[in-house]
């Protein structure tokens, strides 16, 4: 099972980047400003918003894409999504002045090799606006747990997983208009069986910053700049395992839209993560670096927003032998009352 509490982006921040306009963007929702999906970056946002939407996911996912809407009656605002990040359904309240987030999932099945098998999960997150840094700040808080059992005969082996964390994001009228950005977390992980019990602790925390301003007329820029650490360490059944550590030092994360006439939209993005490694006597110092290309099209407040896989740019569609090759990859539909 697949799960992560989307409120606690920290290291991982590509978790739930299941929009189009986010993926290319940079895939981390804490840059994110008028945008329904900042609301699972920071859920005190949920009262902004009023859409309806459904997007699909890659090839390479293992979900089948998602749902949802929320809207507003009088000063309350509720929501409901079916598949977002892989829960049955996500309920979304807002009452003014603050908003939270509970995620469900629940599973009974045969798996492939005939076994039968349970996956429970349930997820809370919550948010406000406080007064901390610059203008305001907003404020996320979360808990997660999941566990997957499965019954095969005289052994029994389970994952369990137990997350929580913060955020906060200030805002700032400067250049880092999104500034501190801090996040901090602790994971809880567990496998095991009638005879074994395995656990593995993670405790992290980032530091950055943000910037996302219209730069022109017709052109957003989007950028952040964080750095991290996640110390993680071996209990239970683990015999003789050394702890490890990552530095993030930094992710570097930027993307441009840009309007075209009225109604065609054009993005480009890319991240950048440098990271150091060290377990024991071992160390490893890697960079990766990936680019993002996407299209809007938008009709009043209807739009459809679409990655590009860099493949098609470079050599065009494959007309012949039904391969794909990234051309709107990643799809979305939304309308926003």
């Amino acid at each position: 099972m697949r799960k992560a509490l989307t409120v606690l982006v920290m290291l991982a921040v590509a978790a739930f980047a299941s929009d189009p306009r986010l993926t290319v963007l940079g895939g981390d929702a804490r840059l994110m400003l008028d945008d329904y999906l900042e609301m699972w970056a920071y859920p005190g946002v949920i009262g902004d918003y009023e859409f309806v939407t459904g997007s699909s996911e890659t090839d390479q996912s293992i979900s089948d894409g998602w749902f949802g809407m929320t809207k507003n009656f009088g000063e309350t605002t509720f929501g409901v999504t079916i598949n977002h990040d892989d829960y049955m359904h996500e309920f979304i309240f807002s009452p003014g002045g603050w908003g939270a987030i509970l995620s469900i999932d629940y599973r009974k099945f045969t798996n492939e090799d005939e076994n039968y098998q349970k996956e429970t999960a349930i997820g809370l997150a919550w948010g406000t606006e406080i007064g901390l840094f610059g203008d305001y700040t907003d404020l996320a808080l979360g808990v997660g747990y999941d566990k997957t059992s499965i019954d095969i005969e005289e052994v029994n082996p389970y994952y369990g997983n137990l997350n929580a964390g913060a955020s906060v994001r200030g805002h700032q009228d400067t250049f880092f208009n999104l500034f501190p950005i801090i996040s901090v977390g602790l994971n809880q992980s567990s496998n095991g069986d009638d005879e074994n019990d395995y656990s593995i602790s993670t405790i992290s925390f980032d530091l950055g910053a943000g910037h996302n301003h219209m730069i022109a007329p017709k052109t957003q820029f989007v950028a952040g700049a964080f750095v991290g650490v996640a110390s993680l360490s071996y209990g239970g059944d683990y015999e003789d395992m050394d702890s490890q550590m990552t530095i993030t030092i930094p992710r570097l994360t930027g993307g441009v839209e840009q309007s075209i006439g009225k109604w065609f939209i054009l993005r480009a993005g890319a991240t950048s993560n440098t990271q150091y490694w060290s377990s024991g006597d071992s160390n490893d110092f890697s960079t990766s670096f990936n680019t993002n290309f996407g299209v809007g099209l938008k009709w009043d407040n209807f739009i459809l927003d679409a990655t590009i896989g860099e493949d098609f740019l470079h050599d065009g569609p494959y007309m012949i032998g039904g391969v794909g090759n990234g051309f709107l990859g990643q799809v979305a539909a939304t309308y926003n009352f």
